[in-house]
């Protein structure tokens, strides 16, 4: 065999491998099919492969704001304000003008709020008594004790 058959066949044979990595897979699902298969799990209420559909999705593709609401009403759910938070937040860093994310996120900034002057309330009632405060209290009250999150 000529040294420049040789090349040839090795030249032939890197586009032949290239030409297959850069084939798609058939069998791996889109990222559109992962976030109907995460929705469908959510609707029916399997948390924890909803959970692991988006997280999917995100690692596919971090730029999609939709995964990262729905971790976030998730979370909630789960009564994990801090992973509701995160992921609310990354929401809107995706998109500022989500306005579900913001009405969410607000809702569980305002319920750790009623729960951290609760405490301050047991650990200092006179403090708490205070009239700046009391109002407070009832200015975060009056917006709703169970105020749910948004869909």
């Amino acid at each position: 065999m000529s040294r420049f058959t040789a090349s040839v066949r090795l030249v032939a044979l890197a586009a032949m491998l290239q030409g297959c990595v850069a084939m798609p897979t058939h069998n791996a699902p889109s990222v559109i099919e992962r976030l109907a298969r995460a929705d469908t799990a959510l609707e029916r209420g399997d948390l924890e492969r909803a959970r692991r559909g988006y997280e999917s999705v995100i690692e596919q593709s971090p730029e999609l704001v939709s995964p990262y609401f729905q971790l976030g009403l998730i979370a909630y759910g789960a009564a994990d304000p801090n992973a509701a938070i995160e992921h609310f937040e990354a929401a809107l860093a995706r998109d500022p003008g989500h306005v579900l994310a913001t009405y969410n996120l607000a809702i569980v900034h305002l319920q750790q709020a009623r729960l951290l002057l609760d405490q301050h309330e047991r650990l200092a009632p006179v403090s708490a008594g205070q009239p700046g405060l009391v109002d407070l209290r009832r200015a975060i009250d009056a917006l709703g004790k169970a105020s749910p999150p948004r869909e």
